[in-house]
Parts: C-alpha cells; structure tokens; sequence
C-alpha cells in the first residue's frame, strides 16, 4: 500500500499525519480524517462510529475526543492545545469541566435508569461540544454556523420559512413533553433527583429551541439599531465639532490671507486644538468649571479671533452637565455667526438660570439675513444650533430680518 504526504484529502490514498479533513468533513472531520489516513471509503468510518453510538453513545464521546486531540488539516495545532494557550478559555472549560462531573456524579449516586445508560457519555459529549466551540478557529466556527443554519432540523429552529417553523415546533414541543415526562419517575425527594434534573434539562432545552430564535432575532434587531444610532449620534457630534472649529479657523485664515503672521497663528492653533480632540480627547480638562465660565470663554474667543466687541451679561450659574455643555456649543456658532456675518460692531449675549431651564439670547444689530434663503451646503444653523439642541431637548428660535439684525434664543431643559 501507497503512503502519501499530500495536504490535501484523498479518499481512499493513505496520509500521514493524521488530520482531521477540511474537503471531506461534514461536522468536525473527524471521519474524513481516518478515512484519508487509512486509505478506506468516508462511509465505513461513519457506519462504525453509528453503531459505536448504540453502545451507551460511545461513538458520540469518541468522536467528540477525536474532534479535540486531532489537528485539524492545514491548521498547526488541535483545539485542545488552542484552548489552553488562552488562559480565559482555559479557566472557561475547567469550569465546564467541573460542573460536568458534578452533574456525572449526582446522576450515579440518586441511581438513575432515565437515560438507560446514556447519560455520562452523552454529557461529556456536550462538554466536549462547548469545549470544541471555545477553542475552534474562525474558520472551522464558520463551517459550524453554516452547517447548522442547513441542517434539515437544527438550521430549521432559526429558519423564518414554514418548514423551519415546522421543524422548530416539533422539535421543540417533543423536548417539553419528553422532558414533563421524566417527572412521573419522581418518587420521594431523594431517590428521584436524576429523573427530576434530566427531567428539567429536556423541558428547558426545548422551551429553548420554541423561543430563543424568536428571542435573539429580537436582540439582534435591538443590538444593531442601537449600533445605528450610536454611529448617527457620533457622526453628528464629529460633524458639529469640525464645523465649529476647522470650518471656522478656515474661514479666519482666509479673511487674514493678507497677514502671515495671523495666517500661521491661526493654522497652529487649530492644528493644535484637532490633533488633541482625535488623539487625547482625555486630556481636554482645561473648560471651565461653571456655566459662566464656559460662555466667558465664548466672549473671549469671539473677541480673540474676531476682533468683534461682545457684551455679555449672564443671571445665576450652575454646574455644566452634557445639557448645560451642549446649550453653550449652540451659544458659540450663534455668536460666532454674528461675530462673521452680521457687519455689527458689537454682539450681545444674556443667559439666564432657572430652576427649570437655561436660556442664552445672542442678539447682533447688523445686516439680518433671509433664514428661507440659506443655501442647503451651509450647516452651521441646521446641525452646530438646531439639530444639537433637539438632540437633548433643547429649543433654538432663530427671528431675523434683513437690515434689521438677528436675534438666537436657545433654551434647554435642565436636568432633573
């Protein structure tokens, strides 16, 4: 007989080493690999392993052992060693492992017949089964998943189509009822703790297999639309802060094309400024402690890099929260857009604290402008004022009129 070290299976042509196939596997590979290494049909193997079965599940724990120790083919280690070179997954399957013969144990000692025999190989066949989930590779986990999406009864209990539903209720209600029936053998409270733990194990199992699909697609859902959310959210907060700060910095070194030196200024300060909100937003401590201190700071920097006088006026303070923060970064684009458009001279900003909610009015004496006529590429109203304070609660009243001035008053809820 031929011996050949081809990687790959071939049916009927012995190879050495041993591997577990990757061509020829159906669940784990385990009968392809034998089949290849000794050069026999993938058929017999299986046909030994059924009847193997019939003797106590024996050839479900061996196949399952083999599952484990054996490498699968073009892989360099066996799940068994995968397992234990992560220390979690280690303590993970321990654990398992424990609780396993514990189950092992309470079974031999309550005597009970339920399983007629079946029991201790077919629990660490299912240990046997998380393990190999715990350690397997990305690839073979895919193999798994696909597998059983098509398997004509397990793919069924996740499958939407009538067929799949079918499948999943008679799987499903056959567990219960099998599982109800193992109650019957309760006689006394110890003598009977076998039947009533099998007992239980089935009916969970099976109530299980009727709702955890509808369950998780329920999660699924959830899951994702929060991850939806969550990326809108973020992205809206990104688009904000640039149109806040890059956008306006752009705009100011245009104006002072003429001065270099103002033109540099600008371009370090902003650089500065955009590589400390991508990179350390943590070490972004230097805002203020209280609310007048945060629009103390709009006045300073609108006078800084506007050259326009602002007159501010605030009524009580309070301690910045993500409202209050939020309320004074709709507050700055609104006197920023006055500080670059309305050709005033000076821009008023008044806040006031209530017990209920926070105001600040910006108000210019310059041009005024359409609020209809805003082109559709111009955010600064729409996301940095508008949308920012509806996301928490918040009001923003925009009333302008041409060579009239423009008046923004934002009003957010505090918090309770």
């Amino acid at each position: 007989m031929s011996i050949t070290t081809s990687s790959h299976a071939v049916v009927g042509t012995p190879l050495r080493p041993l591997r577990r196939g990757r061509e020829n596997c159906i669940l784990g590979g385990v009968c392809g690999g034998f089949a290849t290494r000794l050069g026999i049909k993938e058929r017999n193997i299986r046909f030994i392993f059924a009847l193997l079965t019939l003797i106590f599940g024996l050839g479900i724990l061996l196949y399952m052992t083999f599952w484990l120790v054996i490498t699968r083919s073009g892989e360099d280690h066996p799940i068994i060693q995968n397992i234990f070179q992560n220390r979690r997954e280690a303590q993970v399957v321990l654990l398992a492992f424990l609780g396993t013969l514990v189950l092992i144990i309470a079974l031999q000692l309550t005597s009970t017949q339920t399983t007629g025999g079946f029991g201790w190989p077919l629990l660490l066949s299912g240990f046997a089964a998380f393990a190999v989930w715990q350690g397997a590779s990305s690839d073979e986990r895919n193999h798994l998943t696909d597998f059983f999406n098509t398997a004509p009864i397990i793919g069924g209990a996740f499958s939407k189509s009538r067929k799949g539903v079918f499948f999943r209720v008679v799987l499903g209600a056959a567990l219960v009822f099998f599982g109800l029936s193992q109650f019957r053998h309760i006689r006394g409270v110890w003598g009977s703790a076998g039947s009533g733990i099998f007992g239980t194990a089935l009916l969970v199992i099976g109530v299980l297999v009727l709702f955890a699909p509808w369950w998780l697609q329920n999660v699924r859902e959830l899951s994702s639309e929060r991850r939806e959310r969550v990326r809108i959210e973020e992205r809206a907060s990104m688009v904000a802060h640039l149109h806040d700060s890059v956008l306006q910095t752009l705009t100011l070194i245009e104006r002072a094309a003429g001065n270099e030196t103002d033109v540099v200024r600008l371009a370090r300060n902003q650089e500065r400024e955009l590589r400390q909100w991508l990179f350390s937003p943590e070490t972004v401590t230097n805002a203020p402690t209280s609310f007048v201190g945060l629009v103390g700071a709009i006045e300073h920097d609108v006078e800084n890099d506007y050259g326009v006088r602002v007159e501010l006026v605030t009524v009580g303070d309070c301690v910045p929260d993500e409202r209050v923060t939020t309320l004074v970064a709709a507050g700055r684009e609104a006197a920023i857009n006055a500080a670059k458009w309305s050709q005033a001279e000076s821009v008023s900003i008044f806040t006031e604290v209530e017990k209920n909610a926070i105001s600040i009015f910006v108000r210019d004496r310059g041009v005024g402008f359409d609020l209809d006529a805003v082109p559709a590429d111009r955010q600064g109203i729409a996301l940095s004022i508008r949308q920012r304070m509806s996301h928490l609660g918040g009001e923003a009243f925009i009333n302008t009129t041409v060579g009239s001035g423009t008046e923004v008053q934002l009003v957010m809820p505090r918090s309770q």
